[in-house]
């Protein structure tokens, strides 16, 4: 019964753990340009079994550039952008907890852009449950594998701020 779960923020050590247990990459993402991290976990009667990792960028004098490609859209200061690098649940008999606990995630990021991507042979499923828009496929998502194709999907809140990309 979902009243028997709680999502709340969590240290970069309690999702660490969580993801190597849980996540097929078995670690969390780094990002060079990284300057935030923000993890969220799920908790079942107090015990972990969920994790996320949300990741927002600081380009520099580079804002508009890198924020058009990364997110297909920006602003001049390009706060409130995020990208959704790591979902991470325990197998549960909960029916659909990992939609309900990420939909909860994004709203506490605070974020104005969330964007993620699934690897070409993943679905990507969960992105649509949540109402993300499907961009498509994109090569240039994943730091450590430039010339790989991934699913890329978009969520925008700020209703001012529109994507260049074309959904498919």
């Amino acid at each position: 019964m979902k009243l028997d779960y709680e999502v709340s923020e969590i240290s970069l050590e309690d999702a660490e753990s969580l993801i190597k247990r849980e996540h097929y990459l078995q670690g969390l993402s780094y990002h060079p340009n990284a300057s935030e991290y923000k993890f969220y976990g799920l908790f079942y009667k107090s015990k972990l079994v969920g994790a996320t990792q949300y990741t927002s960028y600081d380009f520099g004098r580079f804002n508009k550039v890198m924020h058009d490609e990364l997110f297909g859209c920006h602003t001049e200061d390009c706060k409130g952008f995020w990208s959704l690098c790591r979902l991470a649940v325990s197998p549960l008999e909960e029916h659909n907890i990992t939609s309900w606990f990420l939909s909860r995630t994004m709203k506490m990021v605070d974020a104005k852009v969330i964007v993620t991507a699934a690897e070409e042979d993943q679905e990507g499923t969960i992105y649509s449950a949540t109402n993300f828009d499907y961009y498509g496929k994109m090569y240039e998502r994943d730091y450590s594998a430039m010339e790989k194709q991934m699913h890329v999907y978009l969520k925008i809140y700020d209703k001012n701020l529109h994507s260049k990309w074309k959904k498919t």
